[in-house]
C-alpha cells in the first residue's frame, strides 16, 4: 500500500496493517508469468521472502511496465534475483533421461551416435594417456593433440581454482576435438552428421544484440559438416545454438545456472523459431547440460571431467547435438530464416532491439487443410522471459519466392505456446476458435470498428515418426520416449520434474495490422483508440459471447488507414477470452490478466463472477497509467520520478496489497484525485476527465458505491450526462475495515448492476470520443 500522502482536499490513505514488500519490478511480472488458470502461483515465494504476484505483463524499456521506477542498476539486480528465484523454484536437478531429449530420431541414428561416441571417447583416452596416434586412422593428429594438450590440463583442475578464465578455452578445446573427429572420414564415413558444433572465438563478451552490458562466457554455433574445425566468429545471440556459463568452483552450481538462464533470454528474444533451448554450465571440473522449457528447466547429472565416464558423456552430449533433428535442438522446422536478411524492418514495443532477420513462415489453417508460407518484414513482438508463452508477433506478407512482396497485403502473424487444460483438439479455450467465431459472426454482419480478422489459424505441426503431431509440450515429451504427467492439483504438493503444464503451439494469421499504442500522437488519439478498441470489445462480447479478460496496453493496437487520418483503435490477444452465455456474460472466478491493469477482484480471485465490469476497470487503469508514465515519447516521465508515484504500488507487492492499494485509491473520489489523476502529466488536459468519468460509472453507482466496505463516494445518481461535470463531488473517508470479498463488499454487490454500470460507461465513451474527434 502506499504511504500516506498530504491531502487538502480529503483524508489520507489508511494504514497498511501488513508489511509492503520493496519494490521489485519485473520480479513481480515474471513469477508465474502469464498462464494464471489456477491459483497454483499463489503459493510460490521466493527465497528471500519476496511475495510473487501472478500476472503477465511484458518487459520493455524505461518507464514500462516492468521497470517502473527503476534504475539500470536496479533493473540489473532485480533480473537477478529472477534467475535465482528460476533456479529454487522452476529448477529440477539430476534428471538422467535429458540426454533422450537431444537423441538422434531414429533407431539407427542412435546407435551411431553411440559409436561415434566410443570412438571419440577411446581416441581421447588413448591421447590423454600419452599413446601416439597412427597416421592411417585418417586423424589430424597433430590437431588432436593440441586440444587434448588443454583437455588434459582441465582433468586437473580439481573442486575449483582461482579464476574461471582457462575454463573457456579448457571448453572450447574439448568442443574443437570432438568436432574434429566427427568430421575426419573414419568417424563420419555414413555421413549421417548433421553438424559440427564449433565456440566461438571470443570469449566473456557482450553479444552485438544484446540489451544490457552483461557478458557470456562461451557461446556455441553450429556449422556444416565441411566447416574448418576452429573457434568461430559469432557476435550475436541470434546465431547461437546456446550459451557455456563457467564458474570456478562447484560449490558455485546455483549461480551459474541463474547465469545461464538470465542469458539464455536473449537467445528466446533474438531467435523467434526457438521453441526451447539447451544450455551448460562448467563448474571447475564439473559440466551440466540443462534443457529450458515455458514452465521448467532440467539439468543433468554431473559430468566430471576429471573422470572418464563423465568424459565420455559430455562426448555424447557433443555428438548427439551434431547429429539429432533440428527441433531436438529446440528449433521450429515451420519457421526458417531466410539468409543475408539483414535489411529487414526493426521494430517492437517491448524491447530496445529485435531480431533483425526474416524467415519464412508455414501457417497451416486447421478449417481449409492448407498451409500458407509467409515471409516476415519486421518483428514487432519477442518472446522476452525465460518462462510463459513466448509470443512472438510479426508483421509479414504472403511468400511468392520473387522477393516482390507488397505492403498492400501485410498481415500479423502470432505464434505462441499457449496453456491448455485440455488436448489441443479439444480445448474450448482455444483462441483459435473463439477467433474463428468472431470471424463468422461479423462476417455476416460488419461492424462498424475494425475488430482482429483471423485468416488462417491452427495448431503447429510437425514431423515425427513418419506422422504429423500437433506441436506441444507431451509432443517433445513423446519425442524423448518420455511421458509428461499433469501437475498435481494440489499447490503444497512436491512436484517431479515430469510434472508439467500441457501447452499447445498455435500460429494465426489476422488483419488488420496495427501498431503499439505508444505510436499515439497526443491524449486525443488515445482517447479514440481506446474508444474503438473498447466498442469492439462490446461487439464481441454481445454478439459472440466471448469475454476478453485482458485488457492492457499490449492488447490495444493503433491502426492508421493513412499518415494523416483519424487513428482506429484494435482490440487484439484472446488467450485468457472465455466464451460465455451472450445473456449471462459472466465467468467462473478466475485470475486473469496484465499488472498493473487486473480488476481488484480479479487480483483477489474473489468468489464472484468476472464480467463486462472488471474489464472495464482494467480500461481505467489503462488510461491512468499511461497518462502517468506519458503516452508519447517527448511525455516520458523519469525513472526517478515515477518511483514516487502511488500508482506504482499497483504492481509491487503480494496480491493483497496490490488489490488493497487498488481498493483505497479507486474508493474514494478525493483520494483518487488527490494520489492518482493529479499524479497524470502535467499537459493532459482531456486524460484526467476521462479518468474521472470512467471511475465515477465503474465504482460511483449509488447501489454499490465505491471499493471498500460501508462507504459511499458520490451523492446522486452515478449517470453521465452530455454536461463537462467530470469533476468529483462526494465525500472521502475511511471506512476502517478490512475488504473481504463478502456480500457487502462494493465489488460483489455491483454485479448485480452489470447493465445499468455498462450504459454509463458507453456513454462516456461516446462523450469523451465527441470531445477527442473536436481536439483533433
Amino acid at each position: 500500500m502506499p504511504p500516506k500522502e498530504s491531502n487538502t482536499a480529503g483524508p489520507v490513505l489508511r494504514k497498511r496493517q501488513t508489511k509492503q514488500a520493496e519494490p521489485t519490478g519485473s520480479l513481480k511480472r515474471k513469477a508465474d508469468q502469464d498462464d494464471l488458470l489456477s491459483n497454483e502461483g499463489m503459493s510460490q515465494k521466493f527465497s528471500d521472502g519476496l511475495k510473487i504476484t501472478p500476472c503477465k505483463s511484458r518487459s520493455s524499456k524505461s518507464g514500462a511496465v516492468c521497470s517502473f521506477g527503476m534504475s539500470e542498476t536496479e533493473r540489473d539486480k532485480d533480473e537477478e534475483k529472477y534467475a535465482k528465484h528460476l533456479v529454487q523454484n522452476y529448477t529440477h536437478r539430476n534428471i538422467g533421461e535429458l540426454l533422450d531429449f537431444a537423441k538422434p530420431a531414429t533407431t539407427a541414428g542412435q546407435k551411431a551416435a553411440e559409436l561415434k561416441t566410443d570412438f571419440i571417447s577411446d581416441l581421447m583416452e588413448r591421447i590423454l594417456a600419452g599413446e601416439k596416434l597412427a597416421t592411417k586412422r585418417g586423424l589430424d593428429s597433430r590437431l588432436l593433440v593440441q586440444f587434448a594438450r588443454k583437455i588434459g590440463k582441465w582433468t586437473k583442475v580439481g573442486s575449483s581454482l582461482k579464476s574461471e578464465k582457462p575454463l573457456y578455452e579448457y571448453f572450447s578445446n574439448f568442443a574443437l576435438f570432438v568436432a574434429q573427429c566427427l568430421k575426419s572420414k573414419t568417424a563420419s564415413k555414413n555421413s549421417d552428421i548433421a553438424r559440427l558444433i564449433l565456440p566461438a572465438e571470443r570469449t566473456d563478451y557482450k553479444p552485438d544484440d544484446s540489451n544490457d552490458s552483461r557478458r557470456i562466457d562461451v557461446g556455441l554455433a553450429m556449422h556444416g559438416i565441411n566447416a574448418s574445425v576452429k573457434c568461430v566468429s559469432l557476435n550475436s545471440y541470434a546465431d547461437m545454438l546456446c550459451i557455456a556459463e563457467a564458474k570456478k568452483s562447484r560449490a558455485l552450481d546455483k549461480d551459474a545456472l541463474a547465469q545461464l538462464f538470465l542469458y539464455s533470454v536473449n537467445i528466446y528474444m533474438r531467435q523467434p523459431n526457438r521453441r526451447y533451448v539447451w544450455g551448460l554450465t562448467i563448474c571447475a571440473d564439473e559440466v551440466y547440460a540443462c534443457l529450458m522449457l515455458n514452465d521448467g528447466f532440467f539439468v543433468s547429472p554431473a559430468m566430471r571431467i576429471s573422470e572418464p565416464g563423465g568424459r565420455k558423456m559430455l562426448i555424447s552430449w557433443l555428438v548427439q547435438w551434431s547429429m539429432c533433428p533440428e527441433d531436438r535442438l529446440g528449433y521450429d522446422p515451420t519457421m526458417c530464416r531466410v539468409p543475408n536478411s539483414d535489411d529487414a524492418d526493426v521494430g517492437g514495443s517491448n524491447s530496445d532491439k529485435v531480431d533483425d532477420k526474416r524467415y519464412t513462415i508455414d501457417c497451416y489453417d486447421d478449417k481449409s487443410q492448407e498451409t500458407t508460407t509467409y515471409i516476415t518484414k519486421r518483428t514487432i513482438m519477442s518472446a522476452d522471459d525465460m518462462l510463459g508463452r513466448h509470443t512472438r508477433c510479426f508483421v509479414a506478407t504472403r511468400h511468392s519466392g520473387s522477393g516482390t512482396e507488397s505492403s498492400a497485403n501485410e498481415v500479423v502473424i502470432k505464434d505462441a505456446w499457449s496453456p491448455a487444460k485440455h488436448p489441443p483438439l479439444e480445448d474450448p479455450r482455444d483462441e483459435i476458435k473463439l477467433l474463428r467465431k468472431i470471424h463468422d459472426t461479423f462476417e455476416q454482419d460488419t461492424p462498424d470498428h475494425i475488430y482482429p480478422n483471423m485468416l488462417v489459424g491452427s495448431h503447429v505441426r510437425l514431423d515425427q515418426k513418419d506422422k504429423s503431431v500437433i506441436d506441444t509440450t507431451d509432443a517433445i515429451f513423446n519425442a524423448a520416449g518420455v511421458d509428461r504427467i499433469d501437475p498435481p492439483s494440489d499447490p503444497g504438493t512436491t512436484s517431479a520434474w515430469k510434472h508439467q503444464p500441457l501447452r499447445a503451439h498455435r500460429r494465426i494469421v489476422m488483419s488488420p495490422v496495427g501498431h503499439s499504442i505508444k505510436t499515439v500522437q497526443n491524449e486525443a488519439e488515445l482517447i479514440i483508440v481506446l474508444v474503438e478498441a473498447m466498442n469492439c470489445y462490446s461487439s464481441v462480447l454481445s454478439q459472440c459471447g466471448v469475454l476478453h479478460r485482458d485488457i492492457s496496453t499490449n492488447n490495444i493496437l493503433v491502426v492508421r488507414d493513412g499518415k494523416d487520418t483519424i487513428p482506429r483503435g484494435l482490440l487484439i490477444d484472446f488467450d485468457f477470452a472465455v466464451k460465455v452465455d451472450t445473456h449471462e456474460r459472466s465467468a467462473r472466478p478466475e485470475r486473469s490478466g496484465t499488472l498493473p491493469y487486473m480488476s481488484i477482484a480479479n487480483i483477489l480471485n474473489l468468489d464472484t463472477p468476472r464480467t463486462a465490469l472488471d474489464d472495464w476497470e482494467s480500461l481505467l487503469y489503462v488510461v491512468c497509467w499511461l497518462a502517468t508514465v506519458g503516452i508519447t515519447s517527448s511525455h516520458r516521465v523519469p525513472d526517478a520520478e515515477l518511483g514516487k508515484k502511488p500508482i506504482k504500488y499497483w504492481r509491487i507487492g503480494s496480491p493483497e496489497e496490490i488489490a488493497e492499494a487498488k481498493r483505497n485509491h479507486m474508493d474514494s473520489a478525493r483520494i483518487f484525485q488527490s494520489n492518482i489523476v493529479e499524479k497524470f502529466c502535467a499537459q493532459y488536459k482531456l486524460l484526467p476527465r476521462f479518468a474521472i468519468a470512467l471511475h465515477k460509472a465503474l465504482f460511483g453507482n449509488s447501489n454499490c458505491p465505491g471499493a471498500l466496505l460501508g462507504l459511499k463516494v458520490y451523492g446522486g445518481d452515478s449517470s453521465d450526462d452530455d454536461d463537462d461535470d467530470d469533476s468529483f463531488n462526494g465525500d472521502s473517508g475511511d471506512s476502517g475495515n478490512k475488504p473481504t470479498g463478502g456480500p457487502n463488499d462494493p465489488l460483489v454487490k455491483r454485479n448485480a448492476h452489470v447493465d445499468e454500470i455498462l450504459a454509463n460507461l458507453e456513454k462516456v465513451l461516446g462523450k469523451f470520443k465527441r470531445k477527442a474527434i473536436t481536439v483533433l
